[in-house]
């Protein structure tokens, strides 16, 4: 197989669950060109997450095809695909291992300047050097040792790790604050500079300052795709609501399906 650019290309994907009728996802079609990104969003149920997990893998997808740089995801190595791929779930998780173990997906021969750069990229070096034991300082089950927001810019780091070609964020600034959503805006950005493909999937539009293009979902389909100021435009019914939540879709944007 070709060595990986970072083109993602979706066509025409469904996910079905087994004796589930109605389809999560129907139709969904786009590409992200390597250093570009493409926002998604939509309300609670759209399959906003649903997508996240079948980009990464997780998910197989029922019909239809993801391609990176040319090729589906199940012709591509597992081990590969897991190198070509940073991945910041909804629901973070880490392990009981060190810091620089966390960030480094626990890779035997993890290389220690990779795993540095990783961490200032997604601004939580200066946390780390101040733990105990610094990257091996061991963070417990779940990251114990650590807050949400801490835990979740550890995650992004262990995303960032290895320089991805397609880089998936779920919800990515769920529960960081002010420092932590300016250091997730410069990892996307350095993201894209580097020439990942970049899906970002959030509800407060904060995280989409840096995505050029924007994907709507609304009940497992395309409600409208394009670039991102104009779909803002369409479907921020209140700007200003608490915390910048996408409130609802506006009918005409649900029926224009562009």
């Amino acid at each position: 197989l070709p060595e990986p650019k970072g083109r993602l290309s979706v066509e025409n994907l469904i996910i079905q669950l087994p004796g589930v009728e109605k389809p999560l996802l129907q139709g969904i079609t786009f590409s992200v060109e390597p250093g570009e990104g493409i926002g998604v969003i939509g309300p609670t149920g759209a399959g906003k997450s649903t997508l996240a997990r079948t980009l990464v893998g997780i998910l197989p997808p029922t019909r239809g095809h993801i391609r990176l740089d040319g090729s589906t995801l199940d012709q591509r190595d597992p081990d590969e695909l897991g190198l070509m791929i940073g991945y910041l779930p909804q629901d973070v998780q880490l392990f009981d291992g060190t810091a620089a173990q966390n960030i480094s997906r626990f890779q035997p021969e993890a290389d220690a300047d990779a795993i540095v750069e990783a961490a200032k990229l997604a601004n939580v070096h200066d946390l780390i050097i101040r733990l105990p034991d610094g990257y091996n300082t061991q963070l417990g089950e779940n990251g114990a040792r650590l807050s949400t927001g801490q835990r979740q810019r550890i995650a992004l780091a262990r995303a960032l790790y290895g320089n991805p070609t397609l880089f998936v964020l779920d919800e990515p600034n769920s529960a960081l604050d002010a420092e932590g959503e300016a250091a997730l805006d410069f990892a996307i950005r350095q993201a894209m500079n580097r020439g990942a493909a970049v899906v970002v999937i959030a509800h407060r539009p904060s995280a989409l300052a840096a995505i050029p293009k924007m994907l709507v979902l609304a009940d497992g389909k395309m409600a409208a795709l394009g670039p991102r100021d104009e779909i803002m435009r369409k479907v921020m019914v209140r700007p200003t609501t608490p915390q910048g939540t996408v409130e609802r879709l506006t009918a005409a944007n649900q029926s224009e399906g562009d």
